[in-house]
């Protein structure tokens, strides 16, 4: 269950440097070594100046990864940095199938959050589509450690957690306080006998219980405003999946958080 690998894509941005100093510090906690991977992939349209254009992408590519390594090199922490041609979303996806017990960091653009993930547009989708812990920096967070993470949850799914351990790995790892949190529009007491099944995944680690009451089409502003409240490092919730035809229909509040939320963001699965 203990995380050895991070995942970390670049575009070779501000941003990415960024996601970069995430992964850095999560890698010497967690023990971990880094894979930075830069994708990259033709344009839809092929034409005459195909192999010209993958030989230019394919040297800028391996340039930017040297950059890279220059960077970690003092570190002290293990890596590698592998260029490859392909999607980058779809790239992403099969490396966290490749390496086990992995997480992946990346950095994030733009006020719409990770919207537009800085491995392509639309790559919110990988934060329902891996099973792997997601990190996500938005462009205007800057580090300064991880000392709170504030998990939000409606105390469902608690038998034989899988998120849970994970969150427990990673908070203990960098020492970080979990803040548990329910927003529920009914008396919190109600809430409070499914505390118990939490503390045991969550035993190693310091951790508290929140709640907060809010009606139904408020509970994303009232995570918002309780990571804000607490100056939270993270802000956490768990990726459900849905089917296809669930999927058009409903927009999952992970999705609503991980858009507006100015501060990392990290998704959690439950398998």
């Amino acid at each position: 269950m203990v995380m050895k690998t991070i995942i970390l894509p670049t575009d070779f941005s501000k941003n990415a440097d960024r996601a970069m100093l995430y992964a850095v510090a999560v890698a010497k906690s967690l023990q971990a070594r880094i894979i930075v991977v830069n994708a990259f992939d033709l344009p839809y349209s092929q034409n005459v100046m195909s192999t010209s254009l993958l030989d230019i992408m394919r040297d800028t590519s391996e340039k930017g990864l040297k950059e890279i390594a220059k960077k970690l090199a003092p570190t002290g922490l293990e890596f590698e940095t592998r260029s490859l041609m392909g999607n980058p979303i779809r790239v992403v996806k099969e490396l966290s199938k490749f390496y086990n017990n992995c997480m992946v960091v990346l950095g994030t653009k733009g006020a719409s959050g990770i919207e537009e993930v800085l491995i392509g547009s639309n790559a919110a989708s990988i934060l329902h589509s891996v099973n792997v812990p997601v990190l996500a920096i938005p462009s205007g967070a800057a580090f300064k450690g991880i000392k709170r993470i504030v998990y939000a949850t409606d105390f469902k799914s608690v038998k034989n957690d899988i998120a849970l351990q994970r969150l427990s790995k990673i908070a203990c790892a960098v020492k970080a306080e979990l803040l548990i949190l329910h927003v529920t529009h009914q008396k919190p007491e109600e809430s409070i006998p499914q505390k118990e099944k939490f503390s045991e995944y969550l035993s190693d680690c310091k951790h508290t219980f929140h709640f907060v009451e809010a009606n139904e089409k408020n509970i994303e502003q009232a995570i918002l405003d309780f990571a804000e409240e607490k100056d939270a490092d993270i802000v956490a919730l768990l990726a459900k999946k849905y089917g296809f035809l669930e999927g058009l229909f409903r927009s999952s509040m992970t999705s609503k958080v991980a858009f507006h939320t100015t501060r990392p963001f990290l998704a959690l699965h439950e398998q």
